[in-house]
């Protein structure tokens, strides 16, 4: 029975044009005889058409919607940098990476691992240890006093205005602060979304932009990243690979991109003639075996080259005349597109 469960769903999620980064289910016998198979599903209008074909093919299943009753609405990142992995042990492959004050909602537990559906609609498991219960009332509070953010790829929050002050939090470029007072000598008094507090360099922190992204912008928030080392799941300055660049460069420019580089590749306009010379900065430029097969991206800086995380941050051309010239890269291109642009636009 099981399996013929699994073909059902395979086959629902075929034809939504979903997959498991987006669209979690599970399937299991419950104890104590196993007589009962209890399916879980993270979309309730997924899971209302399961159970109806399951009930059509005669299949007796109890088919229940996630969130699972009793967690919180939200949780907040509590830690610098969280990994979210593909399944609930630290081992399983590292699929994507949040950042201090970054909020999740909550699917399901277990044991010491959340389930949680991220902003950018990835799913996937967090330890909880990264994690604190949460609210939206909370969230907005917090959102309408932290005007400012960290500047630098890293940064310590220290427990006195001081150099040698032990730090109370290392965080990345993004992470959200209030400072609500002027600085003293070149420090500032700053709150964390938690509620603890500390100290950063007046330096260390710069207020959040709210203008439209450009092309500009983009480049010069990607190039800050230059050698950082790839990481396959990475996020953050950290270490990144290529999809995860492009998410936090879009990100602190106030654009949210999908996680992958397949799922980016379906955002924006295309991009005619379909030639990469035709590229215009701030597009982003697709690889892979063929367009249906997406693997790698790149953002097209101002000067006709792109930056991509390709062992670690570098910057490449599709320019034959250029001493950047990738020929491996010029072979798997396939598509080139604009988040920034839309059909409307």
């Amino acid at each position: 029975m099981i399996p013929s469960i699994h073909d059902t769903i395979t086959t629902l999620l075929r034809e939504r044009g979903l997959d498991r980064r987006t669209c979690y289910t599970s399937v299991a016998a419950l104890p104590p005889d196993g007589a009962v198979i209890e399916v879980l599903c993270s979309d309730a209008a997924i899971a209302g058409e399961l159970q109806r074909r399951l009930a059509g093919a005669g299949v007796a299943a109890q088919v229940r919607a996630l969130p699972a009753p009793g967690v919180p609405e939200l949780m907040l990142v509590v830690s610098g940098v969280a990994d979210v992995r593909r399944e609930p042990s630290h081992p399983s492959e590292l699929v994507s990476q949040i950042i201090f004050g970054d909020t999740v909602i909550p699917l399901r537990t277990d044991g010491d691992w959340v389930l949680a559906r991220l902003d950018d609609g990835y799913i996937g498991w967090i330890r909880d240890w990264h994690l604190k219960p949460w609210t939206r009332q909370k969230r907005d509070e917090f959102a309408s006093r932290s005007a400012h953010r960290i500047r630098p790829n890293h940064a310590e929050v220290l427990s006195a205005p001081e150099a040698s002050a032990p730090p109370i939090a290392q965080l990345v470029v993004g992470t959200p602060v209030a400072a609500p007072e002027p600085p003293v000598k070149g420090w500032l008094a700053v709150e964390l979304a938690d509620g603890r507090r500390g100290h950063l360099r007046r330096a260390q922190i710069e207020r959040t932009p709210h203008g439209r992204a450009t092309p500009q912008r983009l480049a010069r928030t990607g190039l800050r990243f230059a050698g950082v080392p790839y990481l396959w799941g990475g996020t953050t300055p950290n270490g990144f690979d290529c999809s995860g660049l492009m998410q936090r460069i879009f990100r602190l420019n106030g654009v949210i991109l999908p996680r992958d580089s397949d799922m980016q590749a379906r955002i924006g306009l295309d991009r005619l003639p379909a030639d990469p010379a035709a590229a215009q900065p701030g597009d982003l430029l697709f690889f892979g075996r063929s367009a249906d097969a997406i693997t790698h991206v790149g953002l097209v800086l101002p000067d006709r080259t792109f930056l991509h995380a390709y062992g670690q941050v570098i910057v490449n051309s599709l320019d034959t005349g250029s001493e950047r010239y990738s020929e491996r890269l010029a072979s798997i291109w396939r598509l080139t597109r604009s988040p920034l642009r839309t059909r409307r636009s």
